[in-house]
């Protein structure tokens, strides 16, 4: 076997090696996003993917495959690759390679979106954040290109069971749960629980932010948890 044949056989190994061990650890957190990616999309959010340099070949990608389903049946679902048109309620999905991309956190920064990142090694924070554990950029792209194609697949799984999409009360059990905040307008935040959000009134608490854990029962936060 030539050297580069030997080289390439190793790149192969190790890209199988580290999508595997991505997927494992990872399969619960994706079809969770999935199914708030699916949520998103039924109450008419529009998927709106960002990457630059050669992960903006993948945020095209990513949009073209929502847009255009390669698969007879399978619903078109509204996708751009242009982080400007993104509005509150839609789904920012930022793409990095490897290091950072600023343009990719400003729009997953943004509030009232729901958020998921595809990274190299160095996660940005996300509702939904998967780091892809390889400093080799080229494994890293078809690790996350898998990934995406997953979102695609699962979502219109659950297009195909509406009763999951359906709006689901997280705090009217007879207990109350903890949630974590994810955007905050006024006097109300908006809380995420497993995948599912709920809006609820935050008067009795004082100086929360987006990011802690609150417990809430019946539409109102109640303290905030450590």
């Amino acid at each position: 076997m030539t050297p580069n044949a030997s080289r390439l056989v190793r790149k192969i190994e190790e890209r199988e090696q580290v999508l595997s061990a991505f997927l494992e650890l990872e399969q619960e957190r994706l079809a969770l996003a999935c199914h708030a990616l699916a949520r998103a999309f039924s109450a008419g959010g529009t998927l709106v993917a960002c990457g630059t340099g050669a992960a903006a070949t993948d945020a095209a990608h990513v949009a073209v495959e929502f847009m255009h389903p390669v698969i007879v049946g399978k619903r078109a679902l509204p996708a751009v690759a242009a982080p400007e048109l993104a509005r509150p309620n839609d789904i920012a999905l930022g793409l990095v390679h490897g290091g950072r991309d600023l343009e990719v956190e400003e729009l997953l920064a943004r509030p009232g979106l729901l958020t998921i990142a595809f990274t190299g090694p160095e996660p940005i924070d996300a509702d939904f954040s998967f780091s892809v554990a390889s400093d080799d950029r080229a494994i890293v792209q078809e690790v996350q290109e898998t990934a995406y194609h997953v979102l695609w697949e699962l979502v219109h799984v659950f297009f195909e069971h509406p009763g999951l999409l359906a709006d689901a009360c997280i705090t009217c059990g007879d207990v109350a749960v903890e949630a974590r905040i994810v955007a905050i307008s006024n006097q109300t935040a908006t809380i995420e629980r497993d995948g599912a959000r709920e809006q609820v009134a935050i008067e009795l608490v004082e100086g929360v932010t987006v990011g802690d854990t609150i417990l809430c029962h019946a539409g109102v936060a109640l303290e905030r948890v450590d």
